[in-house]
């Protein structure tokens, strides 16, 4: 999406769109590809052109370079670009548009307030997710096995009981 230079750290940052089934995100990554921020947000299925921003993320390492409004500006112009309208779930974005929501409006912009069915939404979202994780990870097998342990106390209590191993 976007490529801007940090300053003081002389190194730059991609501002990159994730589209995913369940959960999307909008992810600041170093140069490295290392993220050091992200936006995540939920596209309800069905007719609604909707982004509901649940949270927002970034590295405290990296506070005072203005990452988190390159997040914020990116985050809002993806959805106008691709008409999506804002629901601010997320306390990063909700600020935001408490302060700008005028601006982003007249921008081509359109955000409404969170409703109950949104967290429900989010919460589907998120165990479906969970769900992907666990049916995509390896399957370990299960052995027994005994293990004798030769740890040697020593004969020396003291007000915590038999000391550690000695050597």
């Amino acid at each position: 999406m976007t490529q801007e230079t940090i300053d003081d750290a002389e190194d730059s940052v991609t501002v990159r769109l994730g589209l995913d089934r369940s959960i999307s995100s909008c992810s600041v990554r170093r140069a490295d590809e290392i993220i050091v921020g992200t936006a995540e947000f939920v596209v309800p299925p069905g007719e609604s052109e909707e982004r509901i921003f649940f949270r927002t993320e970034m590295c405290a390492d990296f506070d005072g370079y203005g990452l988190e409004e390159l997040l914020v500006g990116e985050v809002l112009k993806s959805s106008i670009d691709g008409k999506y309208a804002v629901v601010p779930l997320c306390p990063l974005i909700a600020r935001h548009l408490l302060l700008h929501g005028e601006e982003f409006v007249s921008e081509g912009g359109a955000f409404r307030d969170p409703r109950p069915d949104d967290i429900r939404l989010i919460t589907r979202a998120a165990r479906s997710a969970a769900q992907e994780c666990v049916s995509d990870a390896p399957v370990i097998r299960q052995q027994d096995f005994s293990v004798t342990l030769g740890l040697l106390l020593s004969e020396e209590e003291d007000e915590c009981g038999p000391s550690f191993p000695i050597t």
